[in-house]
């Protein structure tokens, strides 16, 4: 996968295994499961989030680095814009 859309991914995963988890945790709870299933839904409830967020904080600091190198990007082609002038004291 490339490297740009990598992070996203991670995201995404994360995002979509916290839903599922909730929703499953959340049905477990309401329709009438066995008493011995609900613990074990609450653990892979937690778990499979935790391990689907594993790689979250390395996604977030790689998409703020682009971030900061498109905004310093557009910082040195505005310089870049800029007519150039002699100093007012001739320095």
């Amino acid at each position: 996968m490339p490297a740009g859309r990598r992070p996203v991914f991670v995201l995404l995963v994360a995002a979509v295994s916290v839903a599922v988890s909730l929703a499953t945790c959340v049905t477990a709870m309401l329709v009438p499961a066995p008493a011995a299933a609900v613990p074990l839904v609450a653990v892979v409830c937690v778990g499979c989030p935790l391990f689907a967020s594993w790689e979250v904080p390395v996604a977030i600091a790689s998409l703020r680095r682009v971030r900061a190198h498109r905004a310093l990007a557009r910082l040195r082609e505005g310089l870049d814009r800029l007519p150039e002038v002699e100093h007012p004291l001739g320095l």
